[in-house]
């Protein structure tokens, strides 16, 4: 495979030489002919080697060695001389040569030791790649893969600042993680730069250059970067959907970027992709997983559980209408001549006595009640089947979301529920019970340290045309407006890594989507924090 090779020499015979027999190699050959030519050279383009000469006017091999070494570290250096200075060779080697070559040539020793420079040059990108990219994959806390992205692309890239930026519920790009950008004007000015890569895309979705070395038609009148800074920018595309936009930042006026570097971005940028749809497919079968981890176990808890329920059910149902009876003929005795029955003692103390007793077994059924309509729950919620297009009763899943989470929500609010009967939606009711199950934690969750005087969750439903509206409102701290828009963001979490992956209403959203509705939330801080579902109702007359 050819390689970008400069040539470094102020004999020009020298230069066209080396170029012709490296052109022949396959290789695309530049020429420079003194040191400051060659760092103008290398600021306007990326090289994989430089073939140096070591004496040369104004500026020598040996500092053009140690200036490349700096501005491109994954560029190889081969110094020529036609003076074999045993110290010359060993400060050469110490700055980073990868060879030392004598004049005149031997071409088989010359193109030896450019094949083996672009070798190790290859293979010291592959294994950079391949270890920023497993640091990606094997990201176990998802809610920390765009600050991977981010690192890794900074690295590879050699930047000073990069911006990761993920669009919001409504389209808009936020910046997801960043590193090293100066100050608030400079973060600014990388997302309006994304966003403006992200409105484009429809246009071109190829990548863009800016800065003193390139300019791009999408960008005309747009922003002027200063004189200093350039600019990458890359989106990530996965099909049709837009999953981010990458913004690269250097401020070295010595070495800006470039478009020779643009294979190198791509490549990671490629993987970037790869990752966050990884990350997305793994939160969505994470929650499909434990979901059906939940489906077995609940499966083997009403097959041990439904039966002896059941009958405990039964049992208690007939000690409370024998209770009821004996409790009815009692006071029939009582009020008859004689008072009581033979042989029975009727006073205060056995009335309240008794009275206990009733109470105890009704709670004991109700109880009983409650453990079999939880594994009931528990089954629905498992049922994650996207084909089960059916219409099914609203308040059912909503229910069943409200005794699922109960053990999460008593301790933390008082629980308001205003629901209106006669709503039918169409889909799956686990994947409808998931969704509340989703937006009732994260109100317990709010509430949960909250100080506020008023700790309130209030679950409504009610009927707009054909739509159903539902609103999960809490009275805690509120959400930060500078998070507000992110919320539905994969990978975005206020709550850390040990709490939340950042995926729970992302994929709330697409379940919601999926079934022909929408989910929105509007906050204000230290009131309180309303999510509003709306899905497709059945009719009136079709009910």
């Amino acid at each position: 495979m050819g390689g970008q090779i400069l040539i470094v020499d102020d004999e020009q015979d020298i230069r066209r030489l080396l170029r012709e027999m490296l052109s022949l190699e396959g290789h695309e050959v530049n020429e420079a002919a003194n040191g400051a030519e060659a760092l103008e050279r290398l600021r306007k383009a990326s090289f994989d080697l430089v073939l140096t000469d070591v004496r040369m006017p104004n500026l020598g091999g040996v500092e053009l060695l140690r200036r490349v070494r700096e501005a491109s570290p994954s560029t190889e250096v081969i110094v020529a001389t036609a003076y074999a200075e045993l110290d010359t060779a060993i400060e050469c080697l110490r700055a980073g040569a990868f060879d030392l070559l004598r004049k005149p040539f031997k071409l088989q020793e010359l193109f030896s030791c450019v094949t083996r420079a672009l070798e190790r040059r290859r293979l010291n990108v592959s294994t950079d790649l391949v270890r920023l990219s497993q640091a990606l994959f094997e990201q176990n806390a998802l809610e920390q893969l765009p600050r991977a992205i981010v690192e890794s692309v900074r690295s590879f890239m050699v930047a000073d600042a990069v911006m990761l930026a993920l669009p919001d519920t409504d389209g808009r790009l936020q910046a997801a993680h960043s590193h090293g950008l100066a100050n608030e004007q400079e973060s600014a000015l990388a997302l309006a730069l994304g966003e403006r890569m992200a409105r484009m895309l429809p246009q071109d979705q190829t990548p863009a250059v800016l800065g003193p070395l390139g300019g791009d038609w999408r960008f005309e009148g747009f922003l002027a970067l200063p004189a200093e800074v350039s600019s990458l920018l890359l989106p990530l595309i996965a099909g049709e959907r837009l999953l981010g936009v990458l913004v690269i930042l250097r401020r070295s006026e010595a070495r800006p970027l470039s478009r020779g570097e643009l294979d190198r971005a791509s490549l990671l940028a490629s993987h970037a992709v790869l990752a966050l749809e990884n990350g997305r497919m793994a939160g969505q079968l994470s929650a499909s997983e434990r979901m059906a981890s939940m489906g077995l176990v609940a499966a083997g808890i009403s097959h041990e559980i439904n039966n002896p329920a059941s009958f405990v059910l039964s049992n208690l149902r007939f000690i409370q209408q024998g209770l009821a009876t004996l409790s009815r003929s009692l006071k029939l005795d009582k009020s008859e001549p004689g008072g009581q029955p033979e042989g029975l003692s009727w006073g205060p103390r056995q009335q309240e006595e008794f009275e206990s007793i009733q109470e105890a077994v009704s709670e004991a059924y109700d109880g009983t009640r409650r453990i079999v309509e939880i594994v009931r729950d528990m089954r629905v919620l498992s049922r994650m089947d996207d084909a089960a297009t059916g219409w099914f009763e609203l308040n059912e899943a909503i229910r069943s979301a409200l005794r699922i989470t109960r053990a999460e929500t008593t301790p933390a609010a008082t629980l308001v529920v205003e629901l209106a009967e006669g709503l039918q939606v169409q889909g799956s009711p686990g994947r409808v019970s998931q969704v509340f199950s989703n937006l009732l934690i994260n109100a317990a969750q709010a509430l949960s340290e909250w100080k506020g005087s008023k700790r309130e969750i209030r679950v409504s439903s009610h009927r707009a045309g054909d739509r159903a509206i539902i609103e999960v409102a809490d009275t805690g701290p509120g959400i930060a407006p500078e998070h507000l828009s992110r919320v539905f963001q994969p990978f975005f979490t206020t709550k850390g890594m040990t709490t939340g992956t950042g995926l729970g209403l992302a994929i709330s959203r697409d379940i919601v989507r999926r079934l022909g509705g929408d989910i929105a939330v509007q906050s204000e801080q230290g009131v309180g924090t309303v999510f509003t579902v709306s899905l497709p109702a059945r009719s009136a007359e079709g009910t």
